[in-house]
């Protein structure tokens, strides 16, 4: 896999790939200025219910993944609070992205542990359906396979196929060249 550069945003990720495999509007993360770009390890989980993601996290997910956790669009209870995410921080996992919803999001953000949500709750969830974890699942309308690359910051979320990463980023580097041309100009005036 390339090596993603630092510079990379979710806005540079979507004009490299014309728009497509952005994660539709309303995740958002707890702190604006939190930018992550990472391979993903997906968890399908079933609503109100995070028993997916205490299964992951004894799996001991490897390090340097974020979790991207699909299920929870209609939950009304969380899908981490801060003592999971400390976990997972831990174990290396750089970050989670859920359509749900979060709790204890002041520790969360304390720890800082990168996490994009549709909102918090102090409702604890129940642990009782296995769900899934890896392989494929659908968040936001874009599909999210394991080793997929997920870049996310305050604009959105991106997902980038795991085995087109190298000719993307070099279209969202020459998208940034191009762009530091433009500004570069528009200053000079």
């Amino acid at each position: 896999m390339a090596v993603l550069p630092s510079w990379l945003t979710a806005t540079l990720a979507s004009d490299a790939t014309q728009g497509r495999g952005v994660v539709q509007p309303g995740l958002r993360p707890l702190d604006p200025a939190w930018r992550i770009a990472a391979p993903a390890l997906v968890i399908q989980a079933s609503p109100d219910d995070n028993q997916a993601v205490v299964t992951a996290l004894q799996a001991s997910p490897p390090a340097g993944v974020v979790l991207v956790v699909s299920g929870h669009a209609t939950s009304r209870t969380a899908t981490i609070g801060d003592i999971m995410a400390a976990d997972f921080a831990a174990h290396g996992v750089v970050g989670l992205i859920t359509d749900g919803l979060v709790r204890d999001a002041s520790e969360i953000r304390k720890l800082g542990f990168p996490v994009w949500c549709r909102g918090t709750t102090p409702t604890a969830p129940n642990k009782a359906a296995p769900g899934r974890v890896g392989g494929s699942v659908d968040l936001g309308g874009a599909v999210v396979r394991d080793g997929d690359i997920v870049i996310a910051d305050d604009d959105g979320i991106v997902i980038w196929p795991r085995e087109d990463i190298e000719g993307l980023v070099a279209k969202a580097d020459a998208r940034r060249r191009s762009d530091a041309e433009r500004l570069a100009k528009i200053r000079a005036r």
